[in-house]
């Protein structure tokens, strides 16, 4: 009987164990990361297979980190070499037929079209929960390529003057 015993709780103790660590396999499985950190924008070119926009350093900005999302879009973190720190996410993606025209992922803003250049650009101001502005939001099709770019601690002037002089401008000639 204490043999029986015995066995009754192994058997018990090796099926807790063997469907905890199951449990805690599923826990950690879920949703994968879709953005990979590159180090450079040269690197992200290569994994996602195309050339995305940028600025030059000569801009002020310089590139702070890059991304590739679910393979597809190229996302470039800017920020301002003078203070205070200005921060941007310049992304860039092909025109796919699964893809609509706005990658920023930015969400319940109030977009506006405008023409910049001739391209037709939609902008919108980035709200915070209390809908206060913290920032702005720009996103464009040309020639077959998505671009966005979004941007906080600048000044609307400094946006538009991103946008209109470097970014719109920048995607029309070399894209």
């Amino acid at each position: 009987m204490n043999k029986r015993f015995m066995s009754l709780l192994s058997v018990l103790a090796i099926g807790t164990v063997w469907f905890n660590t199951v449990e805690a396999a599923e826990k950690t499985m879920g949703m994968p990361n879709p953005m990979a950190a590159y180090d450079s924008v040269a690197a992200a070119k290569t994994a996602a297979g195309f050339q995305p926009l940028y600025l030059p350093s000569i801009s002020g900005y310089h590139v702070n980190q890059v991304w590739v999302i679910a393979g597809d879009v190229i996302d470039i973190e800017y920020v301002s070499d003078s203070q205070p720190v200005g921060k941007f996410r310049l992304r860039t993606a092909r025109c796919t037929e699964l893809m609509n025209d706005n990658i920023s992922g930015v969400y319940g803003a109030k977009w506006e079209n405008k023409k910049l250049n001739g391209l037709s650009v939609a902008i919108a101001e980035v709200p915070d929960e209390q809908s206060k502005s913290v920032g702005y939001a720009a996103h464009w099709k040309c020639n077959n390529m998505l671009f966005s770019v979004s941007g906080e601690n600048l000044t609307y002037r400094e946006f538009w003057r991103l946008l209109e002089q470097g970014l719109v401008e920048l995607s029309q000639n070399y894209f």
